[in-house]
């Protein structure tokens, strides 16, 4: 087989594989009662086509990873922060994503924190439903808070 077509090695193999089950299994088929017959040759079946599929699934994932990423894929990584950027503000960040997310989070972490930072009681911006806060509504009370210090 020539390391170009890979489809074709998985077809050989099966097709071993197939006649050593079917070896195995004429004798064990005959000697059964008739009752198992139909689940020895279901078993063997199953066998065959799971061994098939597995070696399938390992040649689509090595032609995927030899194509490299797409376009997509590419843009949609999240890029490593740069080195000056300090470990605070990263950890700010999170901290937004997870309040954006979580209407948890937001009651629980993000707005006791942002209420100690105020002098005095600041409107509670609405959340979604299931969700947290939006971005429009957490600049609002960005915003009010850097208005009163």
């Amino acid at each position: 087989m020539r390391a170009d077509r890979p489809l074709a090695a998985v077809v050989a193999r099966s097709a071993m594989l197939s006649g050593v089950v079917l070896l195995a299994t004429v004798p064990v088929y005959v000697y059964v009662e008739p009752a198992l017959r139909a689940l020895v040759a279901r078993v063997a079946a199953a066998l065959v086509l799971g061994v098939t599929l597995l070696q399938l699934r390992r040649v689509l994932a090595e032609i995927l990873e030899a194509a490299g990423a797409s376009p997509l894929e590419t843009t949609r990584g999240s890029r490593a922060p740069e080195p000056e950027v300090p470990h605070h503000y990263l950890g700010l960040m999170s901290d937004v994503r997870a309040a954006l997310r979580s209407r948890r989070y937001f009651d629980n972490v993000m707005w006791p924190r942002l209420q100690a930072l105020s002098p005095g009681p600041l409107d509670r911006p609405p959340v979604r439903p299931g969700r947290g806060v939006s971005l429009a509504g957490l600049r609002r009370a960005l915003t009010a808070l850097e208005r009163r210090s």
